[in-house]
């Protein structure tokens, strides 16, 4: 009789924890898929304020669009400098010195202030085990500035700044390039007026810097690049979707990369963001404002020169 009791609570025990791993080979991967969605919807958040301190800085400096990369030598040039939150100046400034980061050259703490400073926010993606405080804010600024969760349309969008070599004066990459069909022209806007159609000129998009090599599902905490570039680069194809979530980088180079849904995200002109599957980025056209049809070769396959 005894025995029979406990035969049967054994059982019981046994249908409950079959009925508990039921319920949570169901109930965990939805609340995993939930969490990837809240992550993914903030993401389109962070990258739609990217996109608005662009617009104001576009505004604040009477539609002159913010430099895609300034080097240090640019910077003592145009006698530029920039601040921390504690006023102190972010390297290269003020003695501009090789030796120094150039953490002012990209794009994050030129726009950090439209953004109240919210350098938290570009490294979202990732767990941050150093103390945001004084000194080691400084410390890390290198960081905030090279690996932000969204890479800058910056070679097509107010343009890659250095200093001639020879001439000893600024000159801008891409200002004068030739096209397929012979013509000499340049395929940078540096004005918001330059920009074709805002509802589809890309500025931001999540990106990670590639070495040469296929990648496949990327973790959704790998480090960000603050630059972002069309498939085809001056004629030379950097990257390129591969068959099912997979991409092929053909050398170093800034890459779309799909945080959480396996889709990259980007934010465009007009200030509208969403998920784009990487087979959409190859269009040439969504990252050159000035692409064109030439001949039998549409804009969206547009290329030029260096």
């Amino acid at each position: 009789m005894n025995y029979n009791k406990r035969a049967f609570s054994i059982i019981e025990m046994i249908v409950v924890i079959a009925i508990i791993g039921v319920l949570a080979a169901i109930i965990l991967p939805s609340l995993n898929g939930a969490r990837l969605r809240a992550q993914k919807t903030q993401e389109l958040s962070i990258i739609s304020q990217s996109g608005k301190a662009w617009f104001m800085y576009t505004s604040d400096h009477q539609g002159k669009l913010l430099p895609g990369y300034l080097s240090a030598g640019v910077q003592e040039y145009r006698e530029l400098a920039w601040a921390f939150p504690d006023e102190s100046i972010i390297p290269p400034a003020p003695f501009y010195e090789s030796t120094q980061p150039n953490d002012a050259g990209s794009w994050p703490w030129r726009l950090l202030s439209y953004m109240n400073n919210n350098w938290n926010s570009l490294l979202f993606y990732k767990e941050i085990d150093w103390d945001a405080n004084g000194t080691h804010l400084k410390e890390h600024a290198n960081e905030i500035a090279t690996q932000p969760a969204f890479g800058y349309n910056g070679f097509y969008l107010g343009g890659w700044w250095d200093i001639d070599n020879h001439s000893q004066k600024q000159e801008m990459v891409f200002k004068s390039v030739t096209l397929t069909d012979g013509r000499t022209e340049g395929v940078v806007a540096t004005f918001d007026s330059q920009i074709k159609k805002t509802s589809r000129q890309i500025v931001f998009c999540s990106t990670f810097l590639a070495e040469e090599g296929i990648y496949e599902e990327m973790p959704s905490d790998t480090n960000g690049t603050f630059m972002a570039i069309p498939s085809v680069f001056a004629r030379v194809v950097k990257w390129l979707p591969f068959g099912q979530n997979r991409i092929d980088a053909r050398s170093e180079t800034s890459v779309p990369l799909g945080r959480f849904n396996g889709m990259p995200a980007i934010c465009n002109a007009d200030g509208s963001t969403k998920n784009v599957e990487i087979e959409t980025l190859v269009d040439q056209s969504l990252w050159i404002s000035k692409a064109q049809t030439i001949g039998d070769i549409p804009a969206s396959s547009f290329s030029h020169t260096q």
